[in-house]
């Protein structure tokens, strides 16, 4: 592997300084998110461990409830301005990796668990507006769909 050796300008240099502090932030977020993921599947265990038929269709329904009106925080993600026109002008490795990381790992992770919460929030505001089946099955549904998000990749 080689290093980079690519003189930059003042302007480059803040370019990937803020490409940098860009893709920290869009894995802090993923980080986040799959922290909400872990412990919604913590939820539904810890509801699958109740015995009383009653009292875990009450705390799913509780679940869905609370679900389906959740406000995930989803701010704004977007690549640095003229970072790409940089990557493809200049011949600095580090951002051009950094450009292709942002554009080709972080976001597209990132929007893929946006549309998995939001995919649990309809489940649940459905399930709270048409009693298609019952809170225990939507909660199983639910915890399925964590499991395969939070399933490490071989």
């Amino acid at each position: 592997m080689t290093s980079c050796s690519a003189t930059l300008s003042t302007h480059q240099r803040r370019v990937l300084q803020l490409l940098l502090a860009k893709e920290s932030q869009i894995v802090e977020q993923c980080n986040q998110h799959n922290s909400q993921f872990a412990k919604i599947l913590n939820d539904l265990q810890c509801m699958n461990h109740i015995h009383d038929p009653d009292e875990r269709a009450l705390k799913c329904d509780e679940f869905i409830r609370l679900h389906a009106s959740f406000a995930y925080d989803m701010p704004i993600c977007s690549m640095v301005p003229e970072a790409t026109q940089i990557a493809m002008t200049c011949d600095c490795v580090c951002i051009q990796a950094a450009c292709f990381r942002i554009l080709y790992k972080w976001i597209p992770m990132l929007d893929t668990l946006r549309m998995k919460l939001l995919k649990i929030k309809n489940i649940c505001a459905i399930a709270t507006k048409h009693v298609l089946k019952n809170g225990v099955e939507t909660c199983a549904e639910i915890e399925n769909i964590v499991r395969k998000i939070l399933k490490p990749t071989s």
